[in-house]
C-alpha cells in the first residue's frame, strides 16, 4: 500500500484501521522507510499501536480535528483498511491530492471520489506482490515484521474463539492451530512423519 501512495522517509501518513493485520503490516513496514504513521483505532487498541511506532488517534466525530493537531503541517497521504465514509471523507478533507488516497475496502465511494484502489486480484497488485513477497518473507522469517498473536486456538475450538473476539476480547489476534500436540493427538501421529510440537494459548 505504501508503495501506491508513493510514501516517503520523514512523511506522514494517516491509516484508518490501523490496529487490523493489514494496518499493523502498513505501519511495520513504514517504520522501515522512515514514515511516521498517525494511525485511526478504537481506543483500546492504542497499546498496540504505540507498540509498533504508530502514533493513534481514536476514529468517531471529530476525527479531523484530531488529526489536524497531531499533524498541524497536514499528512501526506492516506490509506484505508476499513472503506467506511469516516475514512472516505477525512482523507478527503485533508488531502487535496486524490491520488494519494487509496484503499483496500471502499469499493463503492472510490470511483466517485477518485481514489486509488488496491486490490490482490488487479493485475498492477499481483505483479507488485509477486516482487516483494520474497523480500516480506524474509523480514518476517527476522522478525522484523510481525504479526501480534495473542492465542493460540485449536482448530476444533474455532467457534468458541469467534464468540470471544465478537464479544471485544482484548488483545491481539488469534491463530488457529490445525493440531495441537495434545495427548490424543499425538496417539494418531505415526512414526517418521515429523515432530508434534505443544503450542499454548
Amino acid at each position: 500500500m505504501l508503495h501506491v501512495i508513493g510514501a516517503l522517509s520523514g512523511e506522514t501518513v494517516l491509516v484508518h484501521g490501523a490496529s487490523g493485520a493489514v494496518g499493523l503490516s502498513v505501519i511495520q513496514q513504514a517504520m522501515l522507510k522512515g514514515v511516521r504513521v498517525i494511525g485511526m483505532a478504537s481506543e483500546r487498541s492504542f497499546p498496540v499501536l504505540e507498540r509498533f511506532g504508530a502514533t493513534p488517534v481514536v476514529h468517531g466525530n471529530g476525527l479531523e480535528q484530531r488529526v489536524c493537531e497531531l499533524v498541524p503541517d497536514g499528512i501526506a497521504a492516506a490509506l484505508d483498511t476499513v472503506g467506511t465514509d469516516e475514512a472516505v471523507n477525512v482523507s478527503l478533507a485533508l488531502l487535496a491530492d486524490r491520488g494519494r488516497i487509496a484503499t483496500i475496502a471502499a469499493m463503492q465511494r472510490s470511483e466517485s471520489a477518485d481514489i486509488r484502489v488496491i486490490m490482490g486480484a488487479l493485475p498492477v497488485s499481483a505483479t507488485y506482490w509477486d516482487s516483494v513477497r520474497a523480500e516480506l518473507i524474509a523480514l518476517a522469517g527476522a522478525e522484523t515484521l510481525v504479526g501480534p498473536i495473542a492465542r493460540t486456538v485449536p482448530l476444533a475450538d474455532a467457534i468458541d474463539a469467534l464468540v470471544l473476539l465478537e464479544a471485544g476480547y482484548p488483545g491481539d489476534k488469534f491463530a488457529l492451530i490445525p493440531y495441537l500436540a495434545t495427548p490424543m493427538a499425538l496417539s494418531r501421529c505415526r512414526p517418521g512423519r515429523g515432530t508434534a510440537r505443544a503450542v499454548r494459548g
